[in-house]
Order: C-alpha cells, then sequence, then structure tokens
C-alpha cells in the first residue's frame, strides 16, 4: 500500500506516520509512506497512492481545493479528511471522501477508517487466471500463496489449488502489493495468511507452508 500523508504540522505527520507504521505490523501488510507539509507538494507529486490523508487547513489553500484538483486529475486515491473544522463536511461529499476524522486523532478510529479500506480493496481485487484452458476468477484475498511450477504456477487457496498457466511473476503482477512478498524464488506468499515462521520456513493458516530464503 502508497500512503501519502498532507498536513502542514510536522507533529501530525510524525503521529500519522508512526500510526500506519503501527496498522501494518499490526495486520502484516506493507506500507510505503510520502509525506507532505503542503498541498502544493502534495499535487506536484508524480505517485500514484492508494490512500491520502490530507488536513482541511494547509495555509495558503485548504485540504478541499486540493483533493477537487487531485480529481479533477482523475485520481482514484482513498481520502480520508483531518479536520478540527467539522462544518465542511457537506462540501467535502463533492470529492468522494472515504472518512472524516477529527482532531485529535483517535487511534482507534485512524485504524477503524484503514481497515475498512482495506476490506474494500481485498473484497473488489478480483483477478482471472487460466485454469485447464479455461478463465477462472478469484478475489486476491482467497489466496494463501503461489508456488512456482516450471513455467507454470500452483495457486493455493484455503481449500484447493489451481494449477496456473502463467508464470510466478506473472500472477504476482496481478496482485496487490502491500500484502503479497516474494518469501523464496518459488513463492509468494499472502502476509494476511502467515501464521508463523522459522529461519527457513513459513507457516500457513490454512496449514501448509511455504520456503523463506536466507
Amino acid at each position: 500500500m502508497f500512503a501519502a500523508l498532507c498536513d502542514d504540522d510536522k507533529y501530525i505527520i510524525e503521529e500519522l506516520k508512526k500510526l500506519l507504521l503501527t496498522y501494518a505490523k499490526k495486520n502484516r501488510i506493507i506500507i510505503d509512506i510520502d509525506e507532505f507539509e503542503s498541498g502544493e507538494k502534495l499535487l506536484n507529486s508524480e505517485n500514484n497512492y492508494d490512500i491520502i490523508v490530507l488536513d482541511f487547513q494547509l495555509g495558503n489553500t485548504d485540504g478541499l481545493t486540493v483533493a477537487k484538483e487531485l480529481r479533477k486529475r482523475n485520481v482514484l486515491s482513498c481520502i480520508i479528511f483531518l479536520t478540527s473544522y467539522p462544518n465542511f463536511m457537506i462540501d467535502a461529499f463533492e470529492v468522494n471522501t472515504f472518512r472524516f476524522l477529527l482532531k485529535p486523532i483517535d487511534k482507534s478510529k485512524f485504524f477503524k477508517a484503514i481497515d475498512d479500506y482495506v476490506k474494500i480493496v481485498d473484497a473488489n481485487y478480483p483477478i482471472t487466471l487460466i485454469q485447464n484452458k479455461e478463465l477462472k476468477k478469484i478475489n486476491s484475498n482467497e489466496i494463501c500463496f503461489i508456488e512456482a511450477d516450471g513455467k507454470y504456477s500452483n495457486i493455493h487457496l484455503n481449500t484447493k489449488v489451481m494449477h496456473c498457466s502463467k508464470t510466478l511473476s506473472g500472477v504476482t503482477n496481478l496482485l496487490p502489493k502491500y500484502c503479497f512478498v516474494k518469501t523464496h524464488r518459488s513463492f509468494v506468499v499472502n502476509l494476511h495468511y502467515i501464521k508463523s515462521y522459522s529461519s527457513d520456513t513459513v507457516y500457513l493458516s490454512n496449514g501448509e507452508v511455504a520456503y523463506l530464503s536466507k
């Protein structure tokens, strides 16, 4: 997951960053973070973000103006507004705001907002693969891990294994990168399914194991 934090208060930026990194560790996902102290710097970024946490009060401009400009550019990022002034919320609906969070930031409400976003992404991240010359559609959150099988791959779901005509890298390129990690040259694992690991083995919640490179 790629997140942008935009607030002209450095303390708020640091607080948000710590919360996101805590959330990432707790939920076994990867979150990369960019920090911006102004709306102008955020608008000048060429990166595509999954989530933008945006302050309403931003010095020379305001978060709503920044959000409107992002939407004009067809930026589809999930926008979470931070504000001490809840009266503007009605206006913010026109930029398809995902959540409004009041300052000071409530940890549980912030985590709930990220939780809800991740669930929506997982539920709406279907991939289409070819199995036995037939097209099969599955959701990425059903995949425990993928194992290389020469020029093909085996996709391990909770209760079954799909043999796919794509290579390991071919399947991996279809998946959300924030929760699928290559643990070995022959294995890509969904972090949500990791139960435990040793120096060379990853133990998964469905009872199977994957290799872990030194």
